[in-house]
């Protein structure tokens, strides 16, 4: 965006007082005024730009930011054909990471840069979870921490209030110099065309640029999910900029492991205690589920190592089946035993002879 400088619209020095540019103003307005200047279209856009600039170097707020905003934009001035000042203000805006010179710049001529919506980046998020909530079927409701810019800052992790004259080019935004009869005119490359820099970190955010806020997100998990598997929440990950759609959250299941039983799959295997006595003469033992306790049938002469099916008291698959649980029969026997046991054992010891 092309705007003349306004000092030289109303033909008045940088360091005009407010009558001389009331003077200049009503002088150029009787001069330019549609009325005294019918069907002239070229008079006409010249009375418009008079209006602009007085009404923007009339107000000293306004004036006092308009210099700001003209001072920063020197790398970015230029003359044009009719030999007239102006500043390319897009160009400029462009390189301002903090984005508050385009907002000056929309408060002072009721104008606001265009860019192409930018969607959201994707948030990946790994979480734990036990094997009993993959049968629950409960909703999970985590707290996902998410990054966001800096309010503060504006994302750019400096105290905007340290700003200082650049003392590679005074402040000027572009550093000048000579190859024998040639003046090259090019942007600072310490304060990068803005004629300032900044001494001090963000207090807020600490220099990082960003600040963490946690939302809390509920998430049912799939059937029988396995370590990798992702969850998509849509809308979930970094907000858009420019009105540009938000990113997805991504939950990565990390499933923890659990003491009493080993995973094949959708199966489960759980190695079980049975005492001598059961194993010998049958009877039930009582074995842990993911869902709770169940009864299980010993058949009299049960060996150790013997593997017993509990149908459906695995894991849930996609299809609404679930997985098995095998039970692998581990025989304890006694390891103290008193005298009249130890003299009973060896009675039977000679019965089975």
């Amino acid at each position: 965006m092309v705007k003349k400088d306004l000092y030289e619209i109303l033909g008045v020095s940088p360091d005009a007082s407010q009558e001389e540019i009331k003077r200049a103003y009503r002088r150029l307005a009787r001069k330019y005024h549609p009325d005294l200047n019918p069907g002239d279209k070229e008079a006409a856009e010249r009375f418009k730009e008079i209006n602009e600039a007085y009404e923007i170097l009339s107000d000293p707020q306004k004036r006092a930011e308009y210099d700001r905003l003209r001072q920063a934009a020197q790398a970015y001035r230029f003359t044009t054909p009719g030999g007239e000042s102006a500043y390319d203000f897009g160009l400029f805006m462009e390189r301002d990471p903090f984005k508050g010179f385009a907002d000056l710049f929309a408060d002072l001529f009721g104008w606001e840069r265009e860019e192409a919506p930018e969607p959201g980046a994707d948030v990946l998020y790994r979480v734990e979870v036990d094997l009993a909530d993959l049968v629950s079927g409960k909703p999970l409701t985590l707290e996902i921490p998410f990054e966001e810019p800096c309010s503060s800052c504006h994302g750019g992790g400096y105290d905007l209030s340290s700003a200082e004259r650049c003392p590679a080019c005074g402040g000027r935004g572009r550093k000048e110099s000579r190859r024998g009869p040639v003046r090259i005119i090019e942007v600072c490359p310490v304060c990068g065309g803005f004629g300032s820099r900044y001494t001090r970190n963000c207090p807020t955010c600490g220099g990082r640029g960003t600040v963490v806020r946690r939302e809390r997100v509920s998430v049912t998990l799939p059937p029988g999910a396995d370590d990798g598997t992702r969850v998509r929440i849509p809308g979930k990950g970094r907000p858009g900029r420019h009105g540009g759609p938000p990113g997805d959250l991504y939950l990565e299941i990390r499933v923890r492991p659990d003491p009493r039983f080993e995973r094949k799959g959708y199966d489960l295997y759980l190695k079980h205690p049975v005492d001598l006595f059961t194993a010998v003469l049958g009877g039930e033992v009582i074995v842990p589920t993911l869902t709770g306790k169940v009864k299980l049938r010993i058949p009299p002469g049960t060996q150790s190592g013997q593997k017993f099916r509990l149908r459906g008291q695995g894991l849930p698959r996609p299809d609404g089946s679930r997985g098995d649980l095998y039970v692998e029969v581990q025989i304890t026997v006694p390891t103290r035993l008193s005298p009249e046991a130890r003299r009973k054992f060896e009675e039977l010891r000679a019965l089975l002879k």
